[in-house]
């Protein structure tokens, strides 16, 4: 066996003995930063008002058409085109992308390290919703409203997606096992959360420099207090 394989079989084998414990790690940190900001922003419904009725708008919208009947496309293309920007962040080639209204695949190339993220993107990273916090930064403003009733509305969407296609009978779900995924949606679940309730008060920039921030206190708290 080469030196090669044997470093990759040495960090796949670490992986696997580190993961449960580094993702447990990583929701109780998430925590930390997403009860607080739900409670700030229970206090302040004001400033999440068009945020709120965006997210209104999609679920009253969806029951009509033309958004009606091209749902469950919609809902195919999201899942597929998540695969696709994951897999393209990870440096993997991208075969063939294609979503029909029922099914759908992404063909890309390589194993090994990101494929959980390739893998689950889909039941986890709202991508429009991000896409349009990225968009958020270049608004104006007296501007903002429009970009906030869009974040809901995008991600009324995906809770949509999320809640129709994360099922067991997935095949990346199977593929990761049911609870490796299960521990890394929720975990990505509380981040993204976290990171879009907070970006709505103080941009996404800022948010995810406030949550880091605090990650890092907390760790080192945590660390100080077992081992101090």
């Amino acid at each position: 066996m080469s030196t090669r394989s044997t470093t990759l079989r040495a960090f796949s084998i670490a992986g696997n003995l580190l993961y449960y414990p580094l993702l447990i790690l990583i929701i109780a940190l998430a925590a930390t930063q997403f009860f607080p900001a739900v409670a700030w922003a229970a206090t302040h419904l004001k400033v999440y008002a068009w945020f709120l009725g965006g997210m209104a708008a999609y679920f009253v919208l969806r029951r009509i058409r033309p958004l009606a009947v091209n749902e469950a496309w919609m809902q195919t293309f999201s899942h597929e085109l998540s695969h696709t920007v994951v897999g393209m962040m990870f440096l993997h080639k991208i075969h063939s992308f294609r979503a029909d209204e029922r099914s759908g695949v992404m063909s890309h190339s390589g194993r090994g390290f990101g494929m959980i993220f390739i893998s689950l993107a889909p039941y986890c990273l709202p991508l429009f919703t991000y896409l349009l916090l990225l968009l958020r930064i270049l608004g104006a403003a007296k501007s903002l409203y429009i970009f906030d009733v869009l974040i809901g509305f995008t991600l009324a969407f995906h809770i949509t997606c999320f809640w129709v296609q994360t099922r067991p009978y997935q095949t990346d779900i199977q593929g990761q096992g049911y609870g490796r995924s299960a521990l890394f949606i929720l975990a990505c679940w509380i981040f993204n959360a976290t990171a879009i309730i907070m970006a709505i008060r103080m941009g996404i920039v800022n948010a995810f420099c406030h949550m880091f921030k605090g990650y890092w206190h907390d760790l080192c708290s945590w660390v100080t207090f077992i081992f101090g």
